[in-house]
């Protein structure tokens, strides 16, 4: 008869350890996987929450937020932490090569862009250094940190929504010349996307707008893309039903378009005007608004510069044809991280000032980058504003620096860690800089001189940063 019930006789070996025992939870079926063990806290995977897989990350984050938008901006700010020694090479070490390539237009822009890295004295070392950082702070001056002023002090609603309101159309007024030439750059992009039948007709429409505009005078412009551009590429995808790259080009066009018409200098004065006719306003301001105003608009033309707006545009070009592949395809990477380095660093969640401020000076090539926080945090609150300023500085012949310091009421606390061969130097050293202190009538409790040993990160310094981490923000 056939063993219908599979009746097997018992096993006599009496070590167990191979028999499943389905009563225990922590055994059941290979067949099953990621089974549930009551016993014991698991991920949602079923996988152990102390995995290698997952060490990285969670040190990386300190949070379980693998999705966030902040936890992609702390992620991209660690991978993009040696930004200034990337240009560096590019710039003053593989960029000499490109001058030898056969494309003239990639040669002559780096050739220019060098040239206005080069400072014959130490004035026009001063006013490179400053204009830069007053050309990057857009938001900086006497005239904002009045604004700011009036801010701590509790405004009324009223007051806070024109000061808003102000200061966005500011912000569009002094972006007009960067989105004209980013507009023009997209033009250009578009007309090699579209059909070939229809390219002439939009290039003769782009070529009727005024690519070297000044900042305010919107009008003319406004009108062509509103009127003729615009309405061409919409015509153009519901023809084509071209929904991929030109109508994403076509809607980016469309967001710099607005902007840029909302940084209208008549409407940015009728916004000022508002501002002035507020009670709220007249009372907390402190001095003349109208010649603080004028000053403001002087102060950030790019007229106003022109040397030091080239430096800005000659590198955002630069950078620009180097990552389409114009310097030779072996160097696109490099100009691929620098230009993602720039962006990380430049988040609307990075809450400090950032410079890259690289020149060559009396036969030296330096390359610097600084962090600035203008309002870093207080012991308390009678105490007046405070500075914290974090420099790094590679000159190429002599080693790598680095600078702390903290500024408040014109007493300064420094740190400086220099090379190894200038550690036994540090009593010379730290006497030069007491000088140049006490030259810009700045004192100081604290001057330490001390070998540099390893990178510092910017979120070791300024641990800030972080503060966000832990916050709920996924990305979709």
């Amino acid at each position: 008869m056939s063993n219908i019930l599979q009746v097997t006789t018992p096993n006599l070996n009496t070590d167990n350890r191979n028999i499943l025992n389905p009563q225990d939870p922590k055994q059941g079926s290979p067949a099953i996987h990621n089974p549930v063990d009551p016993t014991r806290v698991v991920r949602a995977d079923g996988r152990d929450g102390d995995q290698n897989g997952n060490n990285t990350q969670d040190a990386l984050f300190s949070a379980v937020n693998y999705d966030s938008n902040y936890g992609a901006f702390i992620k991209g700010l660690g991978e993009n932490s040696n930004l200034a020694g990337v240009m560096e090479r590019l710039l003053f070490g593989d960029m000499a090569g490109l001058l030898g390539i056969e494309q003239a237009e990639i040669s002559e822009l780096v050739e220019r862009f060098l040239m206005t890295m080069r400072m014959d004295s130490p004035d026009d070392l001063l006013e490179y250094l400053q204009g830069q950082g007053e050309l990057q702070a857009r938001f900086s001056g006497d005239f904002f940190n009045k604004l700011r002023s009036m801010m701590s002090q509790s405004p009324s609603d009223r007051l806070k929504e024109i000061l808003m309101g102000f200061v966005k159309g500011y912000n569009d007024f002094s972006s007009g010349a960067h989105l004209l030439q980013q507009m023009h750059s997209l033009t250009e992009d578009i007309e090699q996307l579209l059909l070939r039948a229809y390219r002439e007709e939009f290039r003769g429409l782009a070529d009727s707008m005024d690519w070297d505009a000044s900042n305010g005078d919107t009008e003319n412009n406004s009108g062509i893309l509103n009127q003729k551009l615009i309405p061409f590429l919409s015509s153009y995808i519901s023809r084509t039903h071209d929904y991929g790259a030109v109508r994403e080009a076509t809607m980016l066009l469309i967001y710099q378009a607005v902007r840029y018409q909302n940084g209208d200098k008549a409407r940015l004065f009728k916004l000022f005007d508002t501002l002035l006719g507020n009670q709220d306003f007249q009372r907390l301001f402190k001095g003349d608004p109208q010649e603080d105003m004028e000053k403001l608009l002087m102060a950030g033309s790019r007229e106003s510069q022109p040397s030091l707006a080239e430096f800005a545009d000659n590198l955002a070009t630069l950078l620009l044809k180097g990552a389409n592949g114009h310097g030779g395809l072996e160097n696109v990477q490099q100009f691929y991280n620098i230009m993602n380095g720039m962006l990380i660093n430049e988040s609307v969640y990075m809450p400090l000032l950032h410079f890259i401020l690289p020149f060559q000076y009396e036969d030296q090539n330096v390359m610097s980058e600084m962090w600035v926080d203008p309002d870093a945090k207080r012991d308390s609150e009678d105490e007046g504003r405070k500075i914290k300023l974090f420099l790094k500085f590679d000159i190429r012949s002599i080693g790598k620096f680095e600078l702390l310091l903290m500024l408040q009421d014109r007493q300064a606390k420094v740190q400086l860690l220099v090379p190894p061969q200038l550690a036994k130097q540090d009593k010379k050293i730290q006497t030069e800089v007491a000088e140049i202190l006490k030259k810009n009538g700045i004192r100081f409790s604290q001057l330490m001189v001390r070998e540099r040993v390893r990178d510092r990160r910017v979120d070791e310094i300024f641990p800030e940063i972080r503060e966000k981490e832990r916050t709920i923000n996924v990305r979709i």
